[in-house]
């Protein structure tokens, strides 16, 4: 893969985070669909609740009835790697999807109008065109793009998603907050970067991210997304002169010395034309772009002017 080259230049959006130890945002596999499915036609059969038909609406809409309250927490039993609620709305989608998958062009420009007078209230349109609701809102997410792009990514695009993608995870870094919503092993917000970039899908976003732009050791669960501004908030806070003054080992306490030395010199390849440059500058370029607080607030320090400096009066 070629070396891409970016610039400083990061945008604001929602940030987004998930629940640790739990998959979530990755598609349900056809052997989970079916584990759903059995999943919950057993609790109906165990606990003799009466026919399918007649108690199946009632269990997809628990909330209405008090005496199933408590039902999907022995649901998701059967899947624990997955949040109960993951499950709860996949087993909607799996009873009351349409058999016919495809959109017309006619049903295309139903979803457009329908959003410009009401907004996002899927079920209603769902309901009106007999799809589930999920599908629907699928449907939007395809067609809302008027500049979607498909195939080969420019290089604005790659530095975009670049920046909105190191942005929400120096966001969730700090924050280190819980959220239910995300996508695979960072849950990051693919939804508001989607948005923000505007050529493409999330689910594109999110392959682009992981397939070419993160760290390889990512892959391997030798490192995460969120280690990389760790790692230039450690460095930056450093101002070691040269890597050999850096103690890689002690850098972060979680990662071994020579992971972390390793996902440097990764980080590095993307500085392009200041790659030749002192390693203290390097971390100075890496940090604008991962951690811009950090340069801010080290600029406002330089730019305080020193006590022994000031006249008698100010002291």
């Amino acid at each position: 893969m070629r070396d891409r080259k970016f610039s400083d230049h990061v945008e604001v959006f929602p940030s987004s985070n998930g629940e640790e130890g739990l998959i979530q945002g990755k598609r349900f596999s056809q052997e989970e669909d079916e584990m759903v499915k059995k999943a919950v036609l057993s609790y109906i059969k165990n606990h003799r609740l009466g026919k399918k038909k007649e108690v199946l609406p009632k269990i997809l809409k628990c909330k209405s009835h008090p005496e199933l309250k408590g039902c999907w927490k022995e649901i998701a039993s059967a899947l624990p790697w997955r949040p109960h609620e993951s499950i709860y709305y996949r087993a909607h989608v799996i009873f009351e999807r349409s058999k016919k998958r495809s959109w017309t062009p006619e049903d295309k420009e139903l979803i457009r109008r329908f959003h410009e007078e009401h907004g996002s209230n899927w079920r209603i349109l769902g309901d009106a065109m007999k799809k589930h609701r999920f599908q629907v809102k699928d449907a939007w997410r395809r067609i809302r793009l008027p500049n979607r792009k498909k195939g080969t990514w420019a290089q604005e695009e790659y530095q975009t998603l670049f920046d909105l993608v190191n942005l929400d995870l120096r966001m969730r870094a700090l924050e280190e907050k819980k959220s239910k919503h995300g996508m695979l092993r960072d849950n990051i917000g693919w939804e508001a970067i989607c948005e923000k970039l505007s050529t493409r899908i999330n689910s594109s976003c999110c392959l682009k991210w992981y397939g070419q732009l993160t760290s390889p050791m990512v892959m391997e669960g030798k490192w995460a997304d969120t280690d990389d501004y760790r790692l230039l908030k450690a460095l930056f806070k450093l101002d070691a002169c040269c890597m050999e003054d850096v103690d890689w080992d002690g850098l972060l306490e979680h990662r071994e010395g020579d992971v972390c030395r390793k996902r440097w010199e990764q980080m590095i390849r993307y500085i392009g034309q200041y790659k030749d440059k002192s390693f203290s500058e390097q971390v100075e370029i890496l940090a604008k772009r991962y951690c811009p607080d950090l340069i801010e607030a080290r600029e406002a320090w330089d730019a305080k002017v020193p006590v022994d400096l000031l006249p008698a009066r100010e002291l």
